[in-house]
């Protein structure tokens, strides 16, 4: 890639791996549910005044408000206020063998042996963080991040099927119809979430706005801009550097401990992955999808 496009990939595995750590520090002040109901809010209120409305999809949209942000983000976010950011990094990534499944019903996309080693490979790395000591009695969470990895892949099939649709359309309003949804699961789960927000420090409220603004909108910007421009097989593993800066920076900043069988488990999720993402689709010849 040339060196503009480098330092944008390195900028947008940069700002998601520290975005991890961003959230983890935020839900320690702001309950989950309302921190991602505000930063949906912010993220309307923010692209709304520059997005028409993409009339004849607000009903899809609406929908993937739901997949996406409450059940994607809602959810992480809850996860992430039980457990620790570094195991959470490794373990979302399985939203990628998840997507390469749903896409051989949905795309027509054969596998093959490759592909198929690399997403073996990524779940029993996540069974191997599972059987950590320090995780047993983590097991919901870990779970629920196995969830919103899943609720990512189903979202992406959306949006692919979606169609052609302006980032900023897609981001705006998808944010706008999430952040009631998640308002209303905090005014139900979390009664104290307002007496949270007024007396959060500004230290919460500065990762809030990194999160908004940083891996919401730059980052996501860049990543599709390099998308559409850059060969995908060169662009897509450039994301696996953003859980390894987690996964350090959660040491560094909120001293999680590592133990070997984290470290093996990651690192078996990270290769698995790798091979997934470097190997590019072959679409079968059989016709009649939708």
């Amino acid at each position: 890639m040339p060196l503009k496009a480098t330092l944008m990939a390195l900028s947008v595995a940069i700002i998601w791996g520290v975005n991890m750590l961003t959230v983890k520090g935020a839900v320690g002040e702001i309950p989950p549910f309302m921190l991602t109901a505000i930063r949906f809010g912010a993220v309307a209120a923010l692209l709304i005044p520059f997005a028409r409305m993409p009339r004849g999809r607000m009903g899809k949209l609406a929908i993937i408000s739901a997949v996406f942000g409450t059940f994607h983000f809602g959810v992480l976010f809850y996860a992430l206020s039980m457990i620790d950011a570094g195991p959470v990094a490794i373990i979302v990534l399985l939203g990628v063998p998840f997507s390469s499944m749903l896409a051989t019903y949905f795309f027509n996309d054969r596998l093959g042996w490759k592909r198929l080693s690399g997403m073996a490979l990524a779940f029993v790395g996540v069974i191997i963080m599972f059987w950590d000591p320090t995780m047993t009695d983590l097991q919901l969470p870990l779970l629920l991040v196995v969830f919103a990895a899943f609720m990512w892949a189903v979202a992406n099939v959306m949006i692919k099927k979606l169609g052609d649709i302006d980032t900023f359309q897609l981001n705006g309003w998808m944010a706008l119809m999430a952040a009631p949804q998640l308002f209303f699961l905090s005014l139900i789960f979390e009664p104290h979430a307002f007496q949270a927000v007024m007396s959060a420090s500004w230290v919460a409220w500065a990762n809030l706005s990194f999160t908004v603004v940083m891996s919401s909108i730059v980052a996501y910007g860049f990543w599709y801009h390099l998308l559409k421009t850059q060969d995908v097989n060169v662009v897509v593993p450039w994301s696996l550097l953003a859980p390894v800066i987690s996964v350090f920076g959660s040491f560094i900043v909120f001293g999680e401990a590592f133990s070997v069988l984290k470290i093996i488990g990651g690192a078996v999720v990270l290769c698995g992955v790798g091979v997934i993402m470097l190997r590019k689709p072959v679409q079968r010849k059989t016709q009649g999808m939708d």
